[in-house]
């Protein structure tokens, strides 16, 4: 789910370059696609610098080990540098093309954070230093284990466990992206899946990260909390 909230990255360097990518403090590089060749014609992306040479560019020149390479050099890494040399990407697909690497990635965050309220309760999420809320899971209701924090009315239902299907789409709609929420762990707001006397909860994972990493939900783009009423991240 996280996934869908987080921004995509693009990142390119050209042929005798260094592709420099560098996540935010606490956060680390997911790859998402990488390519090494030529797909678009010369004068538009890296020119080649021998502007004499007549032979004819490959523009479906590309390498089959340039994801394998950047998986090495990048995944779950906070930064990495790969040099852009062909001999880096094994055999060249087109000696005589110049050629770029191209990498789409985020950034994802490495920890989160989990706050418990019981019924009734009021939850409180809070960011500081410029950082506002990712929403990575939300559950309202009650699990088998139970929650030692919310105990249970003697003879409820403790066998059963009953969650609400809107929880992570409420909690998101009302926190994600901004540096502080409440919200109300009632069953007005989250509709009551449980039998009649079960003591409910709402767990909510978090974690705070940059504006800029999450995508702007909501101004055009798909809303990923319509996507469905995800309850796990």
């Amino acid at each position: 789910y996280l996934h869908t909230i987080l921004k995509n990255h693009t990142a390119h360097a050209c042929e005798g370059d260094t592709l420099i990518i560098e996540c935010p403090s606490r956060t680390s590089v997911t790859v998402l696609s990488a390519f090494y060749g030529r797909r678009v014609p010369n004068q538009h992306l890296c020119p080649s610098a021998n502007t004499n040479i007549t032979v004819e560019e490959d523009k479906e020149c590309t390498s089959p080990v340039a994801i394998e390479k950047v998986l090495s050099e990048c995944q779950d890494r906070q930064s990495c540098h790969i040099p852009v040399f062909s001999p880096v990407f094994g055999q060249d697909p087109c000696p005589l093309t110049s050629k770029y690497l191209l990498v789409s990635y985020k950034c994802r965050p490495e920890h989160h954070r989990t706050r418990l309220v019981c019924e009734n309760e009021r939850l409180r999420l809070m960011c500081k230093n410029e950082t506002v809320l990712a929403i990575y899971s939300a559950t309202f209701g009650h699990l088998l284990h139970g929650s030692p924090y919310c105990p249970q009315e003697p003879g409820s239902h403790t066998d059963m466990e009953c969650l609400s299907p809107s929880a992570l789409r409420k909690v998101s709609r009302r926190c994600h992206g901004r540096a502080n929420c409440s919200v109300l762990a009632d069953t007005q707001t989250f509709g009551d899946p449980c039998f009649p006397g079960t003591r409910k909860h709402l767990r909510v994972s978090f974690t705070c990260v940059p504006r800029y990493l999450l995508e702007d939900v909501g101004r055009g783009s798909t809303d990923p909390f319509m996507i469905s009423d995800y309850t796990h991240g």
